[in-house]
């Protein structure tokens, strides 16, 4: 009876110690949860970055040629960029999508509060310093000479400082403010680039808190919603037309 009692007793505390270790290992795994959840969408929404990152740097190259050939207008090289970007718009095959994405992106580049376009060089004082009207174009149309650049003088300009030949090289900059997607990670990105501490005032419910490192892209954020970061790229190519600016 004692030895069969014993038993008994062994077998109900191993149970109870089983028991144990299985509410331990719930409670671990519930502590724990949130931050691989945490991890895992940080690391598909940096990735995301990164493509977006090297989206952004092609599109401003096509941006930067498609302002070489077109006199270095604005217009052109914001449709280059658009078409650039279009490839993040593009989430699955076929001609349909193709020509949506194409659309979408060129409503993203022309929109003034998602991208922003600068002209670096040549500057108005370059324009100034060697501009010609009647050269090529006629009267009204004032432009930089294109043409024969290696026998050109090389004195540089006296209000630009830079010689005809470096008026034509076209170097342009963009900021594309780029929609974080993947839920609640995109808030923390946009609260921590913006330097907002409370990380439940605002979102897509109304309102944004008080940046303290406000960027470019947090004014058009706060009147739709997104959650949009900056993304910046530079590009230079050498004009193949006449600068005209504009």
């Amino acid at each position: 009876m004692r030895q069969a009692y014993r038993q008994s007793c062994l077998r109900k505390v191993r149970a109870g110690n089983r028991r144990r270790q299985r509410g331990q290992s719930a409670t671990e795994f519930i502590i724990a949860l949130p931050v691989l959840l945490l991890l895992c969408l940080g690391l598909i929404q940096f990735a995301l970055l990164y493509q977006a990152k090297s989206t952004v740097n092609y599109a401003t190259l096509m941006a930067a040629r498609a302002g070489a050939v077109e006199n270095g207008g604005k217009t052109a090289m914001l449709n280059g960029f658009g078409r650039g970007i279009a490839p993040l718009f593009a989430h699955s095959t076929g001609l349909a999508t193709q020509q949506m994405a194409v659309a979408t992106a060129t409503i993203e580049a022309r929109n003034p509060g998602i991208t922003t376009l600068t002209v670096i060089s040549p500057t108005g004082a370059a324009l100034s310093d060697f501009g010609r009207s009647n050269y090529y174009a006629g009267k009204t149309v004032t432009e930089i000479p294109n043409d024969t650049l290696m026998y050109r003088n090389t004195q540089t300009g006296s209000s630009s400082g830079l010689s005809i030949q470096d008026a034509n090289l076209l170097k342009i900059s963009v900021t594309y403010c780029y929609d974080l997607y993947v839920p609640f990670i995109n808030r923390v990105i946009f609260y921590l680039v913006n330097g907002i501490s409370n990380i439940y005032s605002t979102g897509n419910s109304g309102g944004l808190g008080l940046p303290t490192k406000m960027n470019s892209c947090y004014g058009y954020s706060a009147v739709s919603g997104d959650f949009r970061i900056p993304i910046e790229s530079e590009a230079i190519v050498r004009m193949q037309s006449p600068y005209r600016g504009g």
